[in-house]
Order: C-alpha cells, then sequence, then structure tokens
C-alpha cells in the first residue's frame, strides 16, 4: 500500500508469509523494549539458576554494553547450541505446566530476542565440567562451535551493541544516562526482593559500584542501602494470610507519620516484580486519608499466590499478571495494611504554617491528630474532610507525635555537605617523594621515588574481566560471613566530626560520638576493594620506573626492617633472589594486581585502588620488599590473600613525621574527610573482629553528657 497525495493507494499485493527472521526480529522488539528489560530477564534467568552472587557492568546506559555474571548451575555444553533459539527452555514441557509454575522463564524466548537486537556472547561452567565453554550468537544462531575456556561454575554473558540492527529504536530511546537509572531500579526491585542474593552493579571503566548489596542480607537492611535509613527507620512490617485463597502477604510500609515527594510502589507476585495498578491506585487512596496532599509512601509488598491462581503470560515482557479473585485479595491487602498504619500509633502531630492573613510573626504551630476520631468517620467518604481548614496550609513532611526528648535529639546530618568538599588543596605530589641515599661504588648516588600527577589515571578503559576464581570466591565469602550489620551501619550513617591527629578521626552515630582507627579501616578497606575489583585495577603510574634492586637496597637499611644486613655480598645475594622472585611472577601481578615490572627488572606502576587516593611512597621499598617475603607464591588461595593484605597494609592511611605541623596540615586532612571517609561509607564491610580492640572507642553521649551537665 502506497500513498499518493495523502491518500493510499491499494496496490494488490498478495499475502505472503513473513520470513523467520523478520518475524523474530519484530517479536524481539516487542519482548526487549530497552536494556532495562534485557537486564530483568537475564537477572531472572541468574536467580532460576539458584545463584547467589550476580554482577552487572553496564556501558553507555546498557546500548554499549551489559555483561552479567553469576554463580548458578550453568549451561550444559550440549545446550549451548539452542540456547539462543526461540521457544527453548528447561521450565516448561507442556502448557499445563503454567499452572504449577515456580520459575520467572517460560516461554524460551529472553536470550532469543536479545540475540536478535544485540551481539552475544556466553560463557558458562556446570558442576560436572572440566571447564568452561563459550559461544557466540547472532539471530539467534551460534556463529561458531563452543571453545573451551577457563571458569568458574555459573554463567557470563556479553551483549553489545544493543540495536545495532535497529537505528530507529536505538534513536528513539532516552540518553544513556536515563536507560542506566532505569537498570538500576531493575537491579534494586530483585536485591529487595532476593537479600539473600548478593547483588553488583556499576558502570563500565568504573572503580566503585553504584550498587553493591551483600549476600545473606536482609530486606530490610538493602532498604537502608537503597533508600535511607530516614525511609527505614520509619517503616511499618507488614504480614497477613488469608487461608481461603492461600494468599500470604509480606512487605513494608511507611507509617502515617512520614511521607515522599514521589510515590515508591514495589511489588512481587511469587517472587516477580510485576505492576498490579489496581493494587497500586488502592493503597495510594488508603493513604490519601492519612497523608497531608501531594504526600506519598513507600510501599513494599511480596504476595505468595497458588500457582493456578496466577495467569502470567499476559504480557510479552511479562511486566504485568492476571490472578483470579483479584478483587477479594486487593480487598485482604488493603485491610491487612490498614489495620498495621492504625495499630501503629494513636496520635499524630502535624507541623502548619499560618496563613499571609495572619501575622507572619506567629511561625509555625502544632495541630495534635487523634486517631479515636477515626472511628467515626466512614472509611470511604471523601478524604479532603480530614485536610486543614482553608486558612491553614499543611506542609508535606509530617513529623512524629512526641517532642523529641533533647537528650536523644539527634542534631547533625549525615547527608549534608560542606563547601570545603569541593576545594580540594592544591598539594604538591612532592609530598610522596622518597629520597635515600646509598653508596655504590663510593660515590653518593641520589634514589627518588615520586608519582606524577598527571599519571593519576582513571580505572583502564577495556571491558570489565570476569575473575571468578573459586579461591577469591571463598576469600569474598569469608568478608561477608563475617559482616557486622551494626557497624555497617554506624558507618553508613556517621557524620564525620575531625580528626583528632593522624591515626584518630573522630565521628558522630546519633547521639554517641567515637574515635576510630583510620589506619586499620582503611586497611580492610582496600583489602576488600581488591577482592572485589580483582584483575580490573587502573594503574597508578610512576614518574620514572624504579629500579627493583635499589628498592631492595633500600628496603634493607628501612628504619621498620627487623634486621640491617651490612654484608654487600649478601645483601646482592638477598637483592638479587628477591628480584628474580618479582620478576618470575610479573606476568601475574600485571594481569590481576595492577603491579607492573618492565624486562629492564624497573617497577612501573601500582594499582589504582580509590580515585583521588595516593599511598604513602616512603613505604614503597617495604612494600616491595614484603611482596618477596610474606607472599606465598605456591598456593592460589593463599597467594591472592597474602597479597592483597599486604598491599592493602601499604595503601592504609598513613602521613610522614611531622606532618601536622607543617603546611600541608590541612591537606591530609582533607583527604581523610572527603576522600577516605566517603569510601568507607559506601564501600566498606566491617567485619565482627572490629568490635574488639580499639578500633572504635566511644568517647561520649548526649544522654550521659546531660546526665553529669544538667544541659548541653
Amino acid at each position: 500500500m502506497a500513498a499518493v497525495n495523502g491518500t493510499p493507494s491499494f496496490t494488490g499485493k498478495r499475502i505472503h508469509k513473513l520470513d523467520e527472521t523478520v518475524v523474530n526480529k519484530i517479536a524481539a522488539g516487542e519482548i526487549i523494549v530497552r536494556p532495562a528489560n534485557a537486564v530483568k530477564e537475564m537477572l531472572e534467568n541468574s536467580l532460576d539458576a539458584g545463584a547467589t552472587e550476580i554482577s552487572i557492568t553496564v556501558k553507555n546506559g546498557g546500548l554499549g554494553m551489559i555483561q552479567i555474571q553469576d554463580n548458578g548451575c550453568g549451561i550444559k555444553k550440549e545446550d549451548l547450541g539452542i540456547v539462543c533459539e526461540r521457544f527453548t527452555t528447561s521450565k516448561i514441557d507442556h502448557f499445563e505446566d503454567l499452572t504449577s509454575l515456580t520459575t520467572f522463564g517460560f516461554r524460551g524466548e529472553a536470550l532469543a530476542s536479545i540475540s536478535y537486537i544485540a551481539r552475544v556472547k556466553i560463557i558458562a561452567r556446570t558442576a560436572d565440567s572440566v571447564c568452561a565453554f563459550q559461544m557466540e550468537y547472532g539471530l539467534g544462531r551460534p556463529l561458531g562451535p563452543e571453545k573451551p575456556c577457563a571458569g568458574n561454575m555459573g554463567t557470563i554473558i556479553m551483549v553489545d551493541d544493543f540495536f545495532y540492527n535497529n537505528p530507529t529504536r536505538r534513536m528513539i530511546l532516552n540518553a544513556p544516562s536515563e536507560e542506566y537509572i532505569r537498570i538500576q531500579e531493575v537491579v534494586t526491585k530483585y536485591a529487595m526482593r532476593f537479600a539473600h542474593v548478593g547483588f553488583s552493579l556499576k558502570k563500565h571503566g568504573e572503580h566503585v559500584a553504584d550498587i553493591r548489596t551483600p549476600s545473606k542480607s536482609t530486606t530490610l537492611d538493602n532498604c537502608k542501602i537503597f533508600f535511607g535509613n530516614s525511609v527505614a527507620r520509619e517503616l511499618l512490617s507488614i504480614e497477613g494470610l488469608n487461608e481461603k485463597y492461600q494468599c500470604q502477604v509480606q512487605g513494608y510500609v511507611t507509617n502515617a507519620n512520614f511521607s515522599l515527594k514521589k510515590y515508591t510502589f514495589l511489588l512481587f507476585i511469587n517472587g516477580r516484580a510485576v505492576d498490579c495498578s489496581k493494587l497500586k491506585k488502592c493503597v495510594e487512596l488508603l493513604y490519601a486519608v492519612h497523608l497531608p496532599k501531594h504526600s506519598f509512601p513507600f510501599v513494599y509488598l511480596s504476595l505468595e499466590l497458588p500457582p493456578g491462581l496466577i495467569d502470567v503470560n499476559v504480557h510479552p515482557t511479562k511486566a504485568e499478571v492476571r490472578f483470579r479473585f483479584e478483587e477479594e485479595i486487593i480487598a485482604f491487602i488493603y485491610e491487612t495494611i490498614e489495620q498495621r498504619i492504625l495499630t501503629s500509633q494513636e496520635s499524630r502531630t502535624f507541623m502548619v504554617q499560618t496563613s499571609l492573613s495572619r501575622s507572619l510573626s506567629q511561625g509555625s504551630s502544632a495541630v495534635d491528630f487523634d486517631y479515636s476520631m477515626l472511628s467515626q468517620v466512614p472509611t470511604q467518604t471523601d478524604p479532603s474532610h480530614l485536610q486543614p481548614p482553608p486558612t491553614i496550609h499543611a506542609e508535606p513532611k509530617v513529623t512524629s507525635t512526641k517532642k523529641v526528648d533533647p537528650r536523644k535529639f539527634v542534631r547533625t546530618d549525615s547527608r549534608a555537605q560542606t563547601l570545603d568538599s569541593f576545594l580540594r588543596p592544591n598539594v604538591s605530589v612532592d609530598r610522596s617523594n622518597l629520597e635515600a641515599e646509598t653508596e655504590v661504588e663510593g660515590e653518593d648516588s641520589r634514589t627518588e621515588v615520586s608519582v606524577a600527577a598527571s599519571t593519576l589515571t582513571s580505572r583502564s578503559r577495556k571491558l570489565p574481566r570476569p575473575m571468578s576464581f573459586t579461591s577469591l570466591l571463598r576469600l569474598r565469602q569469608v568478608v561477608e560471613d563475617e559482616l557486622d550489620e551494626e557497624l555497617r551501619a554506624m558507618i553508613y550513617e556517621h557524620k564525620f566530626v575531625g580528626c583528632a591527629n593522624v591515626d584518630i578521626a573522630l565521628i558522630q552515630h546519633q547521639t554517641r560520638l567515637y574515635a576510630v582507627d583510620v589506619p586499620k579501616l582503611t586497611e580492610d578497606l582496600f583489602y576488600q576493594i581488591i577482592l572485589y575489583d580483582f584483575g580490573n585495577f587502573g594503574q597508578l603510574k610512576l614518574s620514572e620506573p624504579l629500579d627493583l634492586p635499589a628498592l631492595m637496597d633500600l628496603a634493607m637499611e628501612f628504619p621498620l626492617t627487623d634486621n640491617v644486613i651490612d654484608d654487600p655480598e649478601e645483601r646482592e645475594m638477598i637483592s638479587r633472589k628477591a628480584v628474580d622472585t618479582l620478576t618470575g611472577n610479573r606476568n601475574m601481578m600485571a594481569e590481576y594486581f595492577s603491579v607492573v615490572i618492565n624486562e629492564e627488572k624497573q617497577l612501573v606502576s601500582l594499582p589504582l585502588l580509590l580515585a583521588n587516593y595516593v599511598p604513602l611512597m616512603s613505604y614503597l621499598p617495604v612494600y616491595v620488599a614484603r611482596l618477596v617475603t610474606e607472599v606465598d607464591w605456591t598456593e592460589e588461595q593463599a597467594c591472592f590473600d597474602s597479597f592483597a593484605r599486604i598491599t592493602a597494609q601499604f595503601f592504609s592511611f598513613k602521613t610522614d613525621a611531622g606532618t601536622e605541623a607543617n603546611k600541608e596540615d590541612t591537606a591530609w586532612k582533607w583527604n581523610v574527610e572527603h576522600v577516605v571517609f566517603p569510601a568507607l561509607r559506601t564501600m566498606l564491610l566491617p567485619s565482627k573482629s572490629l568490635r574488639s580492640g580499639r578500633t572504635f572507642v566511644q568517647l561520649a553521649d548526649l544522654p550521659n553528657l546531660y546526665r553529669v551537665f544538667e544541659r548541653c
């Protein structure tokens, strides 16, 4: 059919069957609308595979690249050839199986659809396989035979060039930053529901993950990570069971004293993130009775229904479901939430402001509202009767019922920023220099270790490499098993107060003041960074390569060395063996730790573990010597662990003697406050062992100060 002068003309073309490739491309465009849909489908595949760790890396908002790695059961070698064909699945065999479905996937279209609009590569290994296998796909078919490769149990899916063959679709998508936000929303939802699974999401080339949750976490703990403690502490737990319809609901909702400017509604039915407009609107109307206008709640609900009551096959992207007894089940959920809100507290305090017609000097006043009055008001009445009279304008924010006890009142906000965080001191990198004199053939020579400011590059822009060594996963698991949630909350919610000296910083958490051991915390931080970003570090290049023999010679004269060796022949022999050890392992050090040694036996670079952070380079000779003497080069896990710990100790925060008295006093303090502690807040998983010793020492508590001084 063609159009001439705006009038369609019928050419009488014969009806014909579309080519299978055309059909599949059209179907793929319905199922994978944007990169976030692909992330959702692959996340669900990982969860179906029993994964407990899922890592996602995204480039250019997902349009450039999406990589998802899990430690699930993997894909058998025999199945790799058909895994990207349409309607191939391991979830069901017959249509009737939909009535007892307990998995996310069932149609077998997700990977096929992705392969029709992007380039796909899969690396997988099962428990009974001696190695992993990789295969590349295009238009639903393999582009070659499977190839054996190294890999741990699980699956890695790499998707490149989204909609490379559909430029129109690619052009109408939002900016990469907006697409990335959509991906964050997907990962956030599933991390909330499947808190026992560790999730990680970061942009390609970035050092810090935007989302990282430990395995064996809880929904409430993850809520604190994503939505902040201000929301988490206002949540009410929801639990209900309707035996008639075999419906169980669990979740969290905010109380009637708290509101947001945007409605947040997270719904899962049998573990699947779905939309239910009727339920969402119903809950919104429920809160309209309790909250001021233009204020909204936070709602997280997880429903468990018999599979036979649900029809999951009603939407191409599975974003919607239909279930029997919908009205009755929604009414049950409504009543459960309503009852929980009404029983949470009996009175509320609204902060209101007088109208402009009154004297401005009157300021604001409080209006008490007794919940017992609700018994006289039908629930179906227009909620406008609960609004203040025309001369009073309710603030969007609603405060708690009782006046806060001044002894327990927290007067700081951990989220507040100061202007000096944007005014970094201009510090010369000469402070990182090490100068030591050594005698060579009777003449004085000077060896200088420095880092050029221009070489403090950001992370490498290469594609992040998946690192799933079993030994590495064990080390990460030890960190997560030792996680202390209370210390984690303290560090996340702390307010930095200042530096007592180069080793001790002061922080406030709620009403308590603590002195914390900065070197110890940063040592743990860098150890964990090495484990979680293993093999994907940027490079901290030295201004000039340093001879390893010279570094070893300096190390043997360093004051921290236990035994000073005076015999020149013995020193030369030790130095030669040390250099041989390092050069013999230089490929491994460069590959996994970005410690680069060139052919001339010179140290070229160190790993870049944290942006804007340079270790104290005067300890470099001792660090190199410890790599030789303390790293276990014979066993993989021991090697990774010892190398990471020694490197973390070298990178832990230190300053030169006398730093506090010199002109750069503000520089190291700025680094502690605006580089070190923000990283601790978002990245450190503190262990239970930090409770012992003097890593955290409580100095004061506001209630105790009131008891002594009567006031503050």
